[in-house]
């Protein structure tokens, strides 16, 4: 009986341990299998991020806007199709996708990822609190504190401790350099990306056209004279032509499709309500404060909106209002010349240039000179980003290409 019971035992735990070993078996088999599954998917994942990425790449290189290919990449296939939505728009679509061979199926089976995303080519360059073509060797000094994204194709020169409170790009360098420098640059900084001043009018001067019709030149949205604009938190506005009667006149009555074009100069000032661009051949002076009748800075959702655009200069000029402290909200332009204080280094110490919207300028203005870190002619600066124009902009603003994501689906 004993004997008979050994073997019982015996077989009994061959028995178990069979079953165990067949279990451990399929679970290594398993354990294979989903480890193959995993690194397969990630590779397919890294394959149509890296699809994507040279699509995007192609887009912004050549322009392209439709376009269909294939590629092989970490033995995986990755289909790309680029196709336009809208005048602006460009939809890339890229879907990849490769094979395993499942054990416990006996065939192989296919794994597959896609993204599409969407970008825009242009974006209005007021998305820009600070763009220059050349800083013309003028500093940012200490008491400088400029909040909003700049930019410059020269290089940035700092002279004591300005403060940047976004960031800070330079095609040239930014000297001296950042991490020696007592500037600050709280959001950061990068050098060696370039981009171009729009000289597109084309879309502010249709507009003008339009708004104005059959009526005479002088008397609506375009002007061959000398035009003076003194804007009246009612949306009205007193304007004076050169030659002409001064009058009071709606800016809705005048500018229909929120634009004015001129050939000669124009002169700014007053309590502005509404949405507008101008747009002169010639110099925009800033003759007294020139500010919005809804402030930006105590009510984000105001929808006052100015943009002004010279193909020259853009000044504040040296009067009486302007010379104790100024303040202007509005997005500016200049496109041939700069933003400057008209005589800023002869005319008298006139405390904070306080400027809330964006600057656009070929070559950097001087709005002060200064010795030793102490200001002793014009302006100090006071410049702040409006946040309004991360999702807005003044009508008709020019654009520049500077492809930005719009939406992204995985």
């Amino acid at each position: 009986m004993l004997g008979k019971g050994a073997i019982l035992c015996v077989f009994g735990f061959i028995l178990a341990f069979s079953s165990l070993q067949i279990r451990m078996s399929r679970n290594v088999l398993s354990s294979y299998n989903n480890f193959n599954d995993e690194y397969l998917v990630s590779l397919i994942h890294h394959t149509t991020m890296s699809s994507i990425n040279l699509a995007v790449n192609k887009v912004w290189a050549t322009n392209i806007h439709t376009d269909a290919y294939l590629t092989v990449m970490n033995s995986c296939s990755s289909s790309t199709t680029i196709s336009p939505v809208g005048l602006d728009t460009v939809r890339v679509k890229v879907k990849s996708w490769g094979y395993i061979y499942e054990e416990e199926l006996r065939h192989e089976v296919r794994k597959a990822d896609s993204i599409t995303a969407y970008f825009a080519n242009n974006m209005p360059i007021s998305k820009y609190f600070w763009f220059t073509n050349d800083e013309q060797g003028i500093n940012w000094i200490t008491g400088d504190s400029v909040w909003g994204p700049i930019h410059t194709n020269g290089t940035i020169k700092t002279n004591g401790s300005p403060v940047f409170l976004n960031k800070v790009t330079a095609y040239l360098g930014i000297s001296p350099d950042p991490s020696s420098s007592a500037a600050q640059f709280i959001g950061g900084w990068e050098i060696g990306i370039s981009n171009d001043i729009p000289t597109d009018m084309s879309y502010i001067i249709s507009a003008a056209n339009l708004g104005n019709g059959a009526a005479p030149v002088n008397e609506k949205c375009k002007y061959n004279l000398p035009v003076t604009f003194d804007f009246q938190a009612d949306g009205s506005i007193i304007r004076t032509v050169q030659g002409l009667p001064t009058d009071t006149v709606l800016l809705s009555d005048i500018a229909s499709q929120n634009a004015i074009y001129s050939t000669e100069d124009i002169r700014v000032k007053g309590v502005f309500n509404g949405q507008l661009t101008m747009l002169t051949t010639q110099n925009i002076w800033i003759d007294d404060d020139l500010v919005y009748a809804d402030d930006p800075l105590i009510n984000p959702a105001s929808d006052d909106l100015l943009g002004l655009v010279a193909e020259q200069n853009i000044y504040v000029t040296d009067n009486g209002p302007n010379n104790n402290h100024v303040n202007i909200q509005a997005s500016i332009m200049s496109v041939d010349g700069s933003f400057t204080a008209q005589n800023y280094n002869s005319r008298p110490v006139a405390g904070n240039l306080n400027l809330t919207g964006s600057v656009v300028q070929k070559l950097r203005g001087a709005v002060g000179t200064f010795s030793g870190g102490s200001i002793m002619t014009g302006f100090l600066k006071r410049y702040r980003f409006d946040d309004r124009l991360n999702e807005q902009y003044p009508p008709h603003y020019p654009f520049i290409k500077s492809l930005r994501l719009v939406a992204w689906w995985e």
